[in-house]
């Protein structure tokens, strides 16, 4: 696990998602992390790199931000579609 730059093998360096009830994080086979899982595995490096220093060095560079926002919004359609 590295706080400094993203590494693809690392489990930390990629989404999660947390049981709004439990705040027990939700198991890789659940259908939303599945759905989360799935834009991940299209997500460009630079993406990748993004959402990392977004949320493990917490940059608010606009472009760092733009680019987690869009992430965001294709992960958000993802679970809705479960719906």
């Amino acid at each position: 696990m590295s706080w400094q730059q993203h590494e693809d093998d690392c489990p930390g360096c990629r989404p999660a998602v947390c049981d709004p009830e439990t705040m027990v994080q939700l198991p890789d086979e659940h259908p939303v992390m599945q759905a989360v899982l799935g834009v991940w595995k299209t997500t460009t490096l630079a993406e990748r790199q993004a959402f990392h220093r977004m949320t493990c060095n917490n940059s608010r560079e606009p472009s760092d931000m733009s680019t987690v926002q869009t992430l965001m919004e294709r992960i958000t359609a993802a679970i809705h579609q479960l719906n």
